[in-house]
């Protein structure tokens, strides 16, 4: 990857939003400073609650960013060059076979090892200080042991 500029971020960033700025009618930038800084934030967008961490790998600069909302997350990667790499999301629902003994217990134990687990790392990339409260119901739904 070519080395770019952090204000490939914020255009690729501004981009990306559109849709949403049209949908919802909002303006949904990243306050300049906090981009310019590289200043880790959150901030609530009509019904989304977004937050963003900046980073480097491999001596290129990114901001990571996941976006919380009822309806579906979105979690992404925003490299200096531009690049947008998806990320994995917190999901509740998996699908079974009914017809397979033992699926749908197997489907709920991996399903809920995936959300530990990425749950795990969007609290070590800083990405949970502000999680709505239907992603903390979500998250003791998911982890919870029936057994209890």
């Amino acid at each position: 990857m070519e080395r770019g500029s952090i204000d490939k971020i914020g255009a690729t960033f501004t981009g990306m939003n559109r849709y949403f700025e049209e949908r919802y009618r909002e303006t949904f930038a990243i306050p300049e400073d906090a981009l310019q800084e590289r200043k880790n934030g959150s901030m609530r967008i009509a019904t989304f609650q977004f937050n963003w961490v900046f980073g480097e790998a491999d001596g290129y600069e990114y901001m990571e960013f996941y976006r919380f909302h009822r309806f579906g997350d979105e979690h992404a990667r925003i490299w200096e060059d531009g690049t947008v790499e998806d990320l994995d999301t917190l999901e509740t629902m998996y699908a079974y076979n009914p017809n397979i003994p033992g699926d749908e217990e197997r489907k709920s134990e991996e399903s809920a090892q995936r959300y530990e687990n990425l749950l795990k790392e969007l609290s070590e990339a800083g990405l949970l200080g502000t999680v709505p409260g239907h992603t903390a119901i979500n998250t003791f739904l998911m982890l919870q042991d029936e057994k209890e």
